[in-house]
């Protein structure tokens, strides 16, 4: 069993960064959480990569074990959190892996520090066009979400953030067993955790906002103009996605590789969910090592 130790860094914008290191060898992996979770969820995989590897599994800022002492714009505050934070740590260059929401991080990084990444892993990304919300009109229609406000007030988004103020653990078991767990359920002590630490997130709801804003493509998204930072992504990078992802269609996986072009490669499992990391952790664990 290796030893993870839990430390904290405080970072020059005044947050504080928690984050679990596993000092191995000279390989260098940084890995990002995704919304309603922590570096926590990576436990299981840093347990099963050789000791070749060195790993910080940072939990993002309002998450887990760091502050949330400033009010987030937009993602590429946390990217910037993930900026200082290798600065910090004197982290030159490294992999990155980012997962659901920390994949659309770990991309707003690269479009600006490629320097940095040697690999890139996009795990069950959020779309590079933005992770939309719905709400039903009067008719039974689905109809997207387009404004900050519609957004914070719709009444799934405050059901969650209820949820999470009072610690109501059933409500996230059911949630994590329906959505995300719907192939494969990790041992009990670790879904245990899991829900514990998905209480723990303070930037919720209006994350739903930032994830709908974002947009690196060249496009409208209903919300926000693209950036086409999508086309400045250049490190090889390895997208690995669901087939049975319930939060993420993997069409969305297709579409980040087709706009990367030739630095993109593209595995799409079956009988895989929003979390490879328990439907197919050996699998994703041969990718990073390869």
């Amino acid at each position: 069993m290796k030893d993870i130790k839990l430390k904290r860094i405080t970072l020059p914008n005044g947050e504080t960064l928690g984050y679990r290191h596993y000092a191995g060898g000279e390989r260098v992996l940084v890995l990002v959480h995704g919304n309603l979770a922590s570096s926590k969820f990576f436990a299981e995989l840093i347990q099963a990569l050789p000791d070749t590897f060195t790993v910080y599994a940072v939990d993002l800022r309002g998450s887990g074990t760091s502050t949330y002492n400033r009010p987030l714009d937009d993602l590429r505050d946390f990217a910037g959190d993930l900026k200082l934070f290798a600065d910090a740590l004197n982290l030159k260059t490294f992999d990155l892996l980012g997962w659901s929401m920390g994949g659309a991080v770990s991309l707003l990084f690269t479009s600006s520090y490629g320097y940095m990444v040697n690999r890139l892993f996009l795990v069950g990304a959020i779309p590079v066009s933005g992770y939309h919300s719905y709400a039903l009109d009067e008719a039974g229609k689905r109809v997207k979400l387009t404004s900050k406000q519609a957004i914070l007030t719709d009444s799934t988004k405050q059901e969650l953030a209820r949820a999470a103020a009072i610690g109501d653990k059933d409500f996230y078991y059911r949630l994590w067993d329906s959505a995300i767990y719907n192939v494969k359920k990790p041992e009990p002590e670790v879904f245990a955790v899991h829900v514990e630490e998905t209480l723990l997130q303070r930037s919720m709801p209006e994350v739903y906002h930032l994830v709908a804003k974002f947009n690196m493509t060249g496009s409208f998204n209903g919300l926000s103009m693209g950036t086409e930072e999508i086309y400045k992504i250049q490190v090889p990078t390895i997208i690995a996605h669901g087939k049975d992802d319930l939060l993420v269609p993997a069409d969305a996986a297709m579409f980040t590789q087709a706009c990367i072009g030739e630095h993109a490669q593209l595995v799409i499992w079956d009988k895989c969910g929003h979390s490879p990391f328990v439907d197919r952790l050996d699998e994703l664990t041969a990718l990073i090592v390869a």
